[in-house]
């Protein structure tokens, strides 16, 4: 897959992830209450749908580590930058970069043996414990919603 078309769609699915992060930061700066909704299930939904934002976020983020028109110019800067302004005296054309989609990576190996990864060391496990807090929270809103009818059906049958 071409790296624009990649750099596009993580940016598109990121936007709607952001945005939503955005409205729960005003509202929490606004109200003090961490969630929206005041049922025993939407805090847990909402909870839900933050992680997973945080998620595609993180692999937006990851997508676009290292990203440029031409692949090997973030691998020289990223090697010069650790390594000293001399270490970037290497031909293109010996540099190979290669990217995996999970976990993220895009990495670049240099003929002297050096290896140069542009994702940021955070994302990987970002991209872990937010869907973890995605079940988490998925599993609280079910239990809640279950106690939640079963004392309405008590209330009633009392």
């Amino acid at each position: 897959m071409s790296p624009i078309l990649v750099a596009v769609d993580a940016v598109l699915a990121a936007l709607p992830a952001a945005a939503f992060l955005l409205v729960k930061v005003v509202h929490l700066l606004a109200t003090r209450r961490p969630g929206m909704s005041r049922g025993a299930v939407g805090p847990w939904v909402e909870g839900a749908v933050a992680c997973l934002s945080v998620a595609v976020i993180a692999f937006a983020l990851g997508s676009l580590s290292g990203f440029d028109s031409r692949p090997v110019r973030p691998c020289i800067a990223e090697r010069a930058e650790r390594f000293g302004p001399q270490s970037d005296r290497t031909p293109d054309g010996d540099m190979k970069v290669t990217s995996r989609v999970f976990p993220v990576s895009r990495a670049c190996a240099f003929p002297d043996g050096v290896e140069v990864e542009l994702v940021p060391v955070w994302i990987n496990p970002l991209q872990v414990i937010a869907p973890a807090g995605v079940v988490a929270c998925g599993v609280r809103a079910v239990r809640a919603g279950s106690s939640s009818r079963s004392s309405r059906t008590a209330g009633q049958r009392a």
